[in-house]
């Protein structure tokens, strides 16, 4: 593989070239030279109306659905997926079946993903079977290769049992993963309670239910320490719950879903189950404030909440179909088509920098001489999602048929390569 990357403007703030338009050589999965107007007779020439450059992108909150529901997504669809849609480092959450709790189970996934075109990373059980009530074996895990713990997309009701992860992690500076959902206040519930939910006549969750949870989580962890990342935020009320938090000095962090972004609440008129999600797609107001909080740094990572499933579980009626989109190759243009170019390069960061950083991973480097991690993309053009040209197995994606911004041209890690041709 030699690869001439023309005229790219390069992101990485460690490098001498940060916000330059450059050309970049790879061979053999190493960055060979940086520099203006440079020729590699053989390469192949990556060129485009107007390219950007940047690390790969690090996604903190994915589901690949291996062990257990491999015809909804297997590990090797699954990291085919991600590494199209330009993440080259995925944190996968411990809801498989069996669940990710025990030091052999987080093993035999760092096993098996081990050839992978990207760098699998796992975070272990927080409870036992997820029920929010025991604590696993945690330090176990974490010496097996565990890098955080999380509970998934099932809410730890039990406040002893969060408060006990708390204190536990602290043994081995482990970040502990919170959903931030109260289910006693979320129970039933469809979509956003408003004015919307009314219309449809589909049983509402309050914002409140959030920003209940984070209120309390936040109590705990000012008791206990630690350090805290919400996985993913819906509202501008819980933006402000975490603003807060981090200005009185607390070891907190938080996340969104790519499509928070984008959407909102009023797509779901016509009862698309695409449109599904844990949290709910809120208000345009609470759209705005997610948006702005990412720019601002008050959210930390944005990720592509990866949940593929079969026609089975998702083109049912509203009501019974299961929430999540797939949208692990498309997240990054869904974040693209929420932003202005300008705004684009403010929340970069939270796709490859901060994740990387909160996840205790090292930074990418662009020198000469080091492996190759990266991803290209054209901010000057759009693209049609296909299905036909999607590598994960869900068929719950509702950009499917949509024109997208900035199309993926590239992504290298090592000697792993996808140049896209569309």
């Amino acid at each position: 593989m030699h690869l001439l990357i023309k005229s790219a403007k390069l992101f990485n703030e460690a490098n001498a070239h940060h916000l330059q338009v450059v050309d970049i050589e790879v061979k053999a999965g190493i960055i060979q030279r940086i520099g203006a107007e440079l020729s590699a007779p053989g390469a192949t020439e990556i060129t485009g109306k107007e390219l950007w450059v940047s690390a790969g992108f690090v996604d903190t909150y994915a589901f690949f659905r291996d062990p257990g529901f491999e015809y909804k997504e297997d590990l090797a669809s699954g990291c085919e997926a991600a590494f199209r849609g330009g993440f080259t480092r995925v944190l996968l959450q411990p809801d498989t079946f069996p669940y990710i709790q025990t030091k052999g189970e987080v093993q035999a996934m760092l096993s098996k993903a081990a050839n992978a075109p990207i760098q699998v990373l796992v975070a272990g059980a927080l409870t036992e079977n997820l029920e929010g009530k025991d604590i696993t074996e945690m330090l176990d895990m974490h010496r097996a290769g565990a890098i955080c713990f999380s509970n998934g997309d099932k809410a730890v009701a039990d406040t002893s049992a969060q408060m006990r992860a708390l204190q536990y992690a602290q043994h081995v500076n482990a970040l502990v993963m919170s959903y931030p959902n109260d289910a006693y206040l979320s129970k039933s519930g469809q979509v956003h309670e408003g004015v919307v939910s009314t219309q449809l006549g589909l049983k509402g969750i309050p914002a409140l239910a959030e920003e209940m949870q984070i209120a309390r989580d936040l109590a705990l962890l000012s008791y206990t320490g630690g350090r805290l990342h919400f996985s993913k935020i819906s509202s501008a009320r819980s933006v402000e719950l975490i603003r807060e938090a981090k200005a009185a000095g607390m070891q907190v962090s938080c996340g969104v879903s790519a499509h928070h972004l984008l959407l909102n609440h009023e797509v779901l008129p016509g009862f698309d189950t695409n449109y599904k999600v844990m949290p709910p797609l809120r208000t345009e107001t609470d759209r705005l404030a997610l948006l702005k909080a990412v720019a601002e740094g008050v959210i930390d990572v944005i990720c592509s909440d990866h949940q593929p499933e079969d026609v089975e579980h998702k083109f049912l009626e509203f009501d019974l179909a299961k929430p999540g989109i797939a949208g692990i190759e498309t997240a990054f243009s869904v974040v693209a088509s929420a932003c202005s170019p300008k705004e684009l390069a403010a929340v970069l960061p939270a796709l490859n920098q901060r994740p990387a950083q909160l996840l205790g991973l090292p930074a990418v480097s662009f020198e000469a001489g080091a492996p190759a991690d990266l991803v290209v993309f054209d901010v000057a053009e759009t693209y049609m999602v296909e299905k036909a040209n999607l590598r994960t197995k869900g068929i719950n994606n509702p950009f499917i048929g949509q024109n997208l911004k900035a199309p993926i041209r590239l992504v290298v890690r090592g000697h792993h390569h996808y140049i896209s041709h569309a």
